[in-house]
């Protein structure tokens, strides 16, 4: 007798809501890094109408539609993680029997690194604010 149905049922995989939400994540990372990226090169939006630019046969228009669906996909997808991935991250900060202390320290570190920079880049100081001073300048020298 013949176990084919049974066996093709035992060996195929099922969707998961983890495994969905870490692929969501890369792939939309991977997506919106290259949206960022040719934005971030892309001539402002005056002149790259002027000159019909266009990257990959995508204008800046769609690059920023692209970039902005992304990035919500990304947000999406973060939260959904975030929230499957609740007791790890609770564990993490809090501690368990192989690390009673927790990582409170590196939670620290990731917020003030993240809050401080944030916060540099809204008052337009350094180090944030040579990011965008470089895209200017590229911008100025390249797309004149």
């Amino acid at each position: 007798m013949s176990q084919s149905g049974s066996s093709a049922s035992s060996t195929q995989s099922r969707i998961t809501g983890r495994a969905l939400s870490v692929f969501g994540i890369t792939f939309s990372f991977l997506g919106m890094l290259a949206s960022g990226v040719a934005l971030y090169f892309a001539p402002k939006g005056r002149i790259a109408h002027d000159i019909d630019w266009t990257l990959l046969g995508l204008s800046r228009g769609s690059w920023e539609g692209l970039h902005d669906v992304l990035a919500l996909l990304f947000v999406v997808f973060a939260v959904w993680h975030a929230a499957l991935h609740f007791q790890v991250f609770k564990t993490l900060i809090a501690g368990n029997k192989l690390s009673p202390k927790g990582h409170l320290l590196e939670a620290l570190i990731g917020l003030v690194l993240v809050a401080g920079l944030g916060i540099l880049a809204v008052y337009e100081l350094p180090p944030a604010s040579w990011v965008v001073d470089l895209k200017e300048f590229y911008k100025q020298e390249y797309w004149k």
